[in-house]
């Protein structure tokens, strides 16, 4: 399976800053439960969210992908990402965004109804067939609050950066 994240000119730093992977229980003890010392872990329902101590790398990456043809759905996804995930009472309520640093999005980035389809298969693999799942695109006042932690992020990566 051909990797396009290769001729990144960023060296993929998405898979070596891993921070907030949304991942199932099938996906989790598949690729990460045996790492988990590496690794921040908190489950939110029947999600688990996952991000490499400090800044470190995904436990997955040596120069490139070493489960590219079995990686997770977030990653899949990628440059799109999922948002929220609010669980109900047999309805969940998804969001996604195509708010990334990646360099190649425009020419990685797909047809939103191919990024639905990936996320709501994937919310019906872990929440069941008679789940009432929706998914929409997020866009408005949730974009202005993700660049702003995002741009607040990188701010203490650089103020750190320096530091012994």
């Amino acid at each position: 399976m051909s990797n396009p994240c290769l001729k990144c000119p960023t060296d993929q730093s998405c898979c070596r800053e891993l921070h907030g992977l949304k991942v199932n229980d099938a996906e989790f003890k598949q690729l990460f439960e045996g790492k988990s010392e590496h690794l921040t872990v908190l489950q939110k329902g029947k999600l688990y969210e996952i991000s490499s101590h400090g800044s470190g790398p995904c436990p997955h990456w040596d120069q490139q992908c070493q489960v590219y043809g079995k990686r997770p759905m977030d990653c899949d996804l990628y440059p799109y990402t999922m948002g929220n995930v609010f669980e109900g009472e047999g309805e969940v309520y998804a969001t996604y965004h195509s708010r990334t640093e990646c360099p190649l999005t425009a020419e990685l980035l797909g047809p939103r109804e191919a990024a639905e389809a990936l996320i709501r298969n994937f919310l019906k693999d872990t929440y069941g067939e008679h789940c009432k799942i929706t998914v929409r695109y997020d866009e408005g006042a949730a974009r202005i609050y993700h660049l702003a932690r995002r741009a607040a992020a990188k701010a203490k990566r650089l103020m750190f950066a320096d530091k012994p």
